[in-house]
């Protein structure tokens, strides 16, 4: 099958689509997002940031973030040094209980 055509789009399915496929690492300041674009089904991974030092205190950011396809793989029509197929949705991130 070949790749799909870079385009700025979203759809409504694509965050349930993205989080059903998503696996979850927290890193230095936040959290490490594995999945599957929804869009072009590529293996594709984002982290977000949740933890910003402010004078010394962490700030907790906003639960809603924008996230976008970060696959590797080759889109045709992609911007020159751009990454994805141009896929993007909103996730809400919350805690969950230890």
């Amino acid at each position: 099958m070949p790749d799909v055509p870079f385009e700025e789009i979203t759809d409504d399915g694509y965050a349930q689509a993205f989080v059903d496929t998503c696996t979850v690492t927290k890193i230095r300041r936040g959290l490490g997002l594995d999945g599957t674009c929804p869009r072009c089904k590529h293996p594709m991974n984002f982290e977000v940031v949740t933890e910003v030092p402010l004078n010394g205190t962490p700030e907790r950011q906003a639960d809603v973030r924008a996230l976008l396809c970060t696959c590797k793989s080759t889109h045709p029509g992609r911007p020159v040094n751009d990454e994805g197929c141009g896929a993007y949705w909103n996730i809400r991130l919350q805690a969950t209980a230890s």
